[in-house]
């Protein structure tokens, strides 16, 4: 691993997202969403501290190599599905 803070810029100019370089994030967040949406935060809490070890551990390819910033990312992307969840299941009621 390198310590140019401009090692992840790659990812970013190929117009990739974390999704992207992070395999499986994408249904780990989704996972966390509807954890939260049923009310399971102890549930949704651990998933998110493996979904940020993911990031962090990808941290050559996403740039996040601190954990406290992966777990707000993984966070901000949990809130968001949550909030995905609660909309299509207002769609359906």
């Amino acid at each position: 691993m390198t310590d140019d803070p401009r090692a992840g810029e790659t990812v970013w100019a190929e117009g990739k997202s974390l999704f992207d370089a992070v395999p499986g994030l994408d249904v780990v967040v989704e996972i966390i969403g509807r954890d939260l949406v049923l009310g399971e935060y102890a549930l949704a809490q651990a998933t998110a501290d493996f979904a940020a070890a993911m990031l962090v551990e990808q941290g050559e390819a996403t740039g996040i190599r601190e954990e406290g910033t992966a777990l707000l990312v993984v966070r901000a992307l949990a809130e968001s599905a949550a909030a995905t969840e609660r909309a299509q299941d207002a769609l359906i009621s």
